[in-house]
């Protein structure tokens, strides 16, 4: 059944006026406004990454390798990182991270080698097949995130990334 809005949630999931209905009728302060921009969030929130992972899975990674590629992007040229810094920027246990790297190396999607500058210290580089894994990604993510956003018009999307940076920064403080 679709909401007043016109979404349609999955059938084993309450729609969000029914999911508002519901809270209110077990918590009598709730402000629906509020609940249905934050429950609207969080939904929007988990179908991206369902669609973001069957994107990855189509190019034979994950959503886990996906984060790797792109930390290691965002560090810039010449892509690199310690698997410490990695694992603190991703919010993984350093086991966590070394298992990922473990699997990542094995595709060839980064390197792990010695600092030459420090030989104790491990580096993970990424490799010409991992940053064209996150090409082809970041070619599907923005075919789907325009698609997404076809409805709003350039300035809706200008304000709700302006509404959505200040409840990050909000949230991050």
């Amino acid at each position: 059944m679709p909401d007043s809005d016109g979404t349609t949630a999955p059938a084993n999931e309450p729609t969000l006026d029914e999911q508002i209905a519901a809270y209110q009728r077990e918590f009598a302060d709730l402000d629906p406004q509020v609940e249905q921009i934050v429950s609207a969030l969080g939904r929007l929130n988990r179908r991206m990454n369902v669609a973001y992972g069957r994107q990855t899975a189509t190019l034979g990674i994950s959503n886990a390798e996906w984060e790797v590629l792109k930390a290691l992007v965002l560090a810039g040229q010449p892509y690199r990182m310690g698997p410490g810094d990695l694992a603190k920027q991703l919010g993984l246990t350093p086991a966590a991270m070394t298992h990922r790297i473990d699997r990542m190396v094995a595709e060839e999607l980064v390197t792990r080698d010695r600092d030459e500058a420090n030989r104790v210290r491990v580096i993970v580089g990424l490799t010409d097949a991992g940053r064209q894994k996150w090409l082809d990604a970041m070619e599907l993510a923005t075919a789907f995130e325009e698609d997404l956003l076809q409805d709003l018009s350039t300035k809706e999307r200008g304000v709700l990334g302006e509404l959505l940076t200040r409840l990050l920064v909000r949230v991050e403080s």
